[in-house]
């Protein structure tokens, strides 16, 4: 199973039972799943939809949609950092 971890914003909006799930046959990368998230949860699929969205798999902050993935990982995602 793959670990998904939704971080600030995030969190507030992602139904917690994706914290582990089994990912789809089809999603193989990073794109494939942020579009599998927004079919089954638009309303996380469009925050996550921000340009300024980093997502770090296994701890690396990876910039590439194309990235492979797979179940044993752990994706996180991080909203935009807002400074003061």
């Amino acid at each position: 199973m793959a670990r998904l971890v939704f971080l600030g914003r995030f969190r507030e909006i992602a139904n917690p039972a994706l914290a582990q799930v089994t990912l789809p046959g089809g999603v193989r990368t990073l794109a494939g799943l942020k579009d599998w998230l927004a079919e089954a949860e638009p309303a996380l699929g469009k925050a996550l939809d921000s340009a300024r969205t980093q997502i770090a798999v296994n701890q690396v902050l990876v910039r590439d949609p194309s990235h492979p993935i797979v179940h044993d990982d752990e994706i996180a995602f991080l909203p935009p950092m807002s400074g003061g």
